[in-house]
């Protein structure tokens, strides 16, 4: 495995997020509504109260068989304060498998853990931590994904 696509696995403790998102069929998945929400962001996100990494931004995504969900958020040391129209919540500590690649990261992540007898939690979130000087998809992105 080339240091580009190397995999870190590591611990992270419970993380609080504020931001916005948005859903929609795989069928009918309109690209530009993701970045429509990300705009929204942008303009929104100086509202967010008690930021911990005001650097960056965490992307966090599940899917089912018919929908995906996409949020963009802010870590925040506490969810007291979340402004109208967004939404606030925790995500409990998992296990996860970090890479960057200019690849497809979450298809080498999945190698990996096919290659290693590692399964992916499919009912909790996986990350992508963006930085806002660099918030370039796939090359700067650092992707995470939750095991079992």
């Amino acid at each position: 495995m080339d240091a580009e696509n190397r995999i870190e696995l590591l611990e992270i403790p419970e993380i609080r997020l504020v931001g916005l998102s948005v859903t929609s069929s795989f069928k009918g998945h309109l690209p530009e509504r993701v970045e429509a929400m990300k705009q929204e962001f942008y303009k929104r996100k100086g509202e967010i109260p008690n930021v911990i990494h005001p650097e960056r931004y965490i992307s966090p995504s599940f899917s089912s068989e018919v929908l995906f969900t996409y949020l963009i958020c802010m870590e925040v040391e506490d969810l007291s304060e979340v402004p109208e129209g967004m939404i606030g919540f925790t995500i409990p500590p998992h296990r996860y498998a970090k890479t960057k690649s200019t690849g497809d990261p979450y298809q080498v992540i999945h190698d990996y853990l096919n290659t290693n007898g590692l399964q992916n939690d499919n009912r909790a979130l996986a990350l992508e931590i963006y930085y806002f000087d660099k918030p370039v998809w796939p090359d700067e992105a650092e992707v995470l994904i939750p095991l079992k």
